[in-house]
């Protein structure tokens, strides 16, 4: 009997112990239910907003939405919502004057910016690796050491490899540079040839296309001292690796060639206020236009139109590579004094993408390229000094 009592009492206690649940409180408008739950109330955690939005992610209790139907307006399964503001992606910064101010002293507008971007770069914790030839005096590297900081610098806040291999080598390094190459590269082109052809004027460079190994090699030949066109080289090179890693260098011959010769000769090219040196370096690469120079240089606009417009594909003809560093080099001077470094460095970031050329110009530039090869035409004809 007392076993059965103490199974009664038990039982009683269990019975009423759980007390009756609480109707779901049933609010009068949006403004009473927000105070208690500020996001709002789903029906589940699958409902989605059909209103206005993006909006905070609301409670789901089916039990409070039923009891507050009449609250959802737009019969969505959210009461109450509330709209947040959507994250702004920021635009890319812009510096230059726009194509409408472009006039011939416009490279000063772009000298400056590229100038600014070096200075506000940073060379992290990069290590450079310099792989120097046996024949090569050392010495002579100083500068292009120099340039290649600033040239990493550069392109800094958009590209930073930890390590970075150069190559340097002289004339008679070639059959040495061959076998770094082959070995590092797993690429073996025919130097000797090249050196033999240029002998003291050597001045063969490349950039890896490889990934894997960020490197690049360049020929310091013996009688190059700092001529322009040897100065830019390292730059050169080093912007070539950026835009290799994005992609577009390998589709487009005025970007990739232009766009590298452009940068490489502003950044090796120091205190240059003047200009003095830009002018010699243009008027050395005015020769690579060959037989379109007579016209180019007379003022034929049409033939500069034609040519930025054959070269915009990768034909990767002598003719398109070497005359992209006039006219290619021009072009990108008036993207940067219009747009800035910054938006140019976005447009080489885009060409990565699915589109072709045309689309990520107009998108970056806001123009047709037609239209922005007649602005580079007057540019390039209004400046008859770059020709020799």
């Amino acid at each position: 009997m007392k076993k059965l009592l103490g199974l009664v009492v038990l039982s009683t206690l269990v019975l009423t112990a759980t007390p009756a649940l609480a109707a779901p409180v049933k609010f009068a408008n949006c403004n009473a239910l927000i105070k208690k739950y500020p996001s709002g109330i789903a029906l589940s955690s699958k409902s989605a907003n059909k209103g206005n939005g993006p909006i905070a992610k609301p409670k789901a209790d089916k039990a409070i939405y039923n009891a507050n139907k009449k609250l959802d307006a737009d019969k969505d399964g959210i009461l109450c919502e509330k709209v947040v503001k959507a994250a702004v992606t920021p635009k890319p910064e812009t510096t230059g004057v726009g194509l409408d101010a472009i006039t011939k002293d416009a490279w000063k507008l772009a000298q400056a910016d590229v100038l600014k971007t070096v200075a506000a770069g940073t060379l992290g914790s990069v290590s450079f690796s310099y792989v120097v030839g046996p024949q090569l005096d050392q010495s002579r590297l100083n500068s292009r050491k120099t340039a290649l900081e600033s040239a990493y610098k550069l392109w800094s806040k958009w590209y930073q490899p930890s390590a970075v291999e150069i190559i340097y080598w002289s004339e008679n390094d070639a059959a040495w540079a061959e076998e770094k190459l082959a070995t590092g590269w797993n690429y073996r082109p025919d130097l000797k040839a090249v050196a033999d052809g240029e002998k003291g004027n050597c001045g063969s460079a490349a950039a890896n296309g490889d990934g894997r190994t960020t490197s690049f090699h360049e020929c310091v030949g013996t009688n190059l001292g700092n001529v322009p066109s040897s100065v830019q080289t390292t730059p050169h090179e080093y912007t070539h690796l950026f835009q290799v890693r994005h992609g577009g260098c390998a589709l487009y011959d005025w970007y990739c060639e232009g766009g590298a010769a452009y940068f490489g000769s502003t950044i090796g090219n120091v205190d240059d206020a003047s200009g003095e040196k830009r002018l010699a370096q243009l008027r050395l690469w005015s020769n690579n236009l060959g037989a379109n120079k007579a016209a180019v240089a007379s003022g034929d606009k049409q033939t500069v139109i034609r040519l930025l417009t054959e070269w915009q594909g990768d034909s990767h003809t002598r003719d398109a590579i070497a005359g992209s560093y006039f006219l290619g080099n021009l072009a990108t001077e008036v993207l940067v004094a219009a747009f800035g470094v910054e938006r140019w460095a976005d447009f080489a970031m885009s060409l990565s993408g699915p589109y072709d050329f045309e689309h990520y110009f107009k998108k970056s530039f806001g123009v047709e390229t037609q239209t922005f090869y007649k602005i580079v035409a007057d540019y390039v004809t209004d400046q008859p000094e770059i020709f020799r």
